[in-house]
């Protein structure tokens, strides 16, 4: 991860906690493509995983009001639908919130940043160390893949929301249907029957999941799951909310994390941390719940101090959660299968 990547996830990390501090987190809105991040060109394909939940956070710190990224050559390729857009542009200000002026007395403009996302691209090497493409790896017979190394690249894109861009102005009423959902209806209860079997049924995670009392935690020493009865959850997004918390944690043992932290030090908080990020990555993901709202925010000190001085704090945490929602999207996507339902997870398909 390069410098400028952890600088621009530490920023963004400090400014939800900071805003989870201030006030409570709205719901994430909904848009014309279910409210996930996705590039403009390739609705079909929405952003994966971290990605998925770096982007949701940053429309929600921003108030964007679509979730559709462009790169800046997609901005400026004249062959494309919509051509020629420019970058927003606005005074740039001071420590104090002061505008900053030039020599000649106009204000200097600052052009909107980028946001940096990422992939991971198989590459691999064949016995004699020679680079081969997907394509070309495919082509061999097996014995002689048996025989390749396969690595992987990291490759950077750097994105802007179309909100940060004339988008609204050059096309607005490509604009307002992207932000208008015809006949919408919010209703607090959602049920996900693959969530219903994920937590509720014997058997379908990997631990036990065990009802009652007062507490919801997760047991190292018993490997397993409490959480309260059901009907004393205020909702069904905060019990879906919490059994994942709680779920998180529990794949620490087979992901790697330490959990040998106690109440208050910086391991605690470190793994509270990614098990609420990755709650709220999931829930995200699946539309059954706030992306984040105050109760996610109950360490903020030694997070905000974690996240200012430790180098690798940013690339551990967010390789964290990455691990974890992984794990719990696959051990979904294969109930979801088994039981036949309509397609319902657009964020984590392929």
């Amino acid at each position: 991860m390069t410098d400028r990547m952890k600088e621009k996830y530490a920023e963004l990390f400090i400014a939800a906690i900071d805003k989870g501090e201030a006030s409570a987190w709205q719901k994430p809105w909904v848009s014309s493509n279910n409210g996930v991040p996705c590039n403009l060109y390739r609705k079909s394909k929405p952003y994966q995983g971290v990605n998925h939940f770096l982007l949701r956070l940053l429309c929600n710190i921003y108030g964007y009001e679509t979730q559709y990224f462009l790169t800046f050559n997609e901005m400026t390729d004249e062959n494309k639908k919509f051509s020629g857009l420019s970058l927003n542009a606005h005074a740039a200000l001071d420590e104090n919130g002061n505008a900053i002026f030039d020599k000649k007395g106009l204000p200097v403009m600052v052009r909107e940043r980028s946001f940096p996302v990422f992939k991971f691209l198989p590459r691999f090497r064949d016995k004699d160390g020679n680079s081969l493409s997907l394509y070309d790896y495919e082509q061999l017979p097996e014995e002689e893949q048996e025989q390749c190394r396969r690595y992987f690249m990291l490759r950077i894109y750097y994105v802007w929301n179309i909100d940060q861009t004339d988008f609204k102005v050059q096309y607005p009423e490509e604009y307002e249907a992207m932000t208008t959902v015809e006949g919408h209806e919010y209703h607090q209860t959602v049920i996900d029957p693959v969530l219903e079997r994920m937590i509720m049924q014997p058997g379908m995670w990997r631990c036990p999941i065990e009802f009652g009392g007062n507490s919801a935690f997760y047991s190292p020493s018993q490997d397993s799951i409490r959480l309260p009865l059901r009907k004393n959850f205020q909702s069904d997004e905060a019990f879906y909310g919490t059994a994942i918390h709680e779920m998180a944690h529990s794949t620490a043992r087979e992901l790697k994390r330490t959990q040998d932290g106690h109440f208050g030090d910086e391991d605690y908080a470190m793994e509270e941390f990614v098990a609420e990020l990755t709650s709220a990555c999931v829930c995200s993901m699946l539309g059954v719940g706030k992306l984040l709202d105050e109760q996610h925010m109950a360490y903020v000190d030694s997070w905000r101090k974690a996240i200012r001085e430790k180098d690798d704090f940013i690339p551990m945490v967010i390789d964290h959660i990455q691990r974890a929602t992984n794990y719990i999207l696959r051990r979904y996507d294969e109930i979801y299968k088994s039981m036949e339902l309509p397609k319902m997870l657009p964020a984590f398909a392929a």
